[in-house]
């Protein structure tokens, strides 16, 4: 079942365009500051975010990595019974030269994004996953840990 579980997360994941980002504020320091942000699923089970350095969460990120990304169904928004997931991780920016890969990846999935990378100051974060809450459904709630995420590759 929690197997089940963890295959239902990440095609939760490969599935959705949209997030929430939670990110601790640098500005207001104690409280969480969210945003909507695009990601990309990576093969190994990390995720990614493709954000701009102007950008507030950015700025949250780069004082402190640590976050939170939820995730819902597309199809079933606004429904209770919504299957949905909430990825706690942390977060550090990658080098240009060393995201070419994921930057591609991201333009492939997200047609905006080729004007993104055209751009200097928006970078590939990369987000390695410590815990997510998956909530599949009434009755399918799940603490996944990071060892059994990273396991299903």
């Amino acid at each position: 079942m929690r197997k089940q579980a963890v295959n239902d997360a990440k095609a939760l994941l490969t599935d959705a365009d949209i997030a929430v980002l939670s990110t601790n504020s640098n500005t207001m320091p104690g409280f969480p500051f969210g945003s909507m942000v695009q990601f990309l699923l990576l093969e190994s089970g990390d995720l990614c975010l493709f954000i701009s350095d102007l950008a507030q969460h950015t700025k949250n990120l780069a004082a402190d990595g640590k976050l939170s990304l939820t995730v819902i169904e597309r199809e079933q928004l606004g429904s209770a019974n919504a299957a949905r997931l909430t990825v706690m991780g942390r977060a550090t920016q990658l080098a240009r030269s060393e995201s070419l890969v994921e930057i591609a990846s991201f333009c492939e999935k997200y047609r905006d994004a080729e004007q993104y990378a055209m751009m200097g100051d928006f970078n590939i974060w990369l987000i390695n996953i410590e815990r997510l809450r998956f909530i599949g459904g009434f009755g399918q709630i799940f603490w996944l840990e990071r060892d059994e995420w990273y396991a299903a590759n």
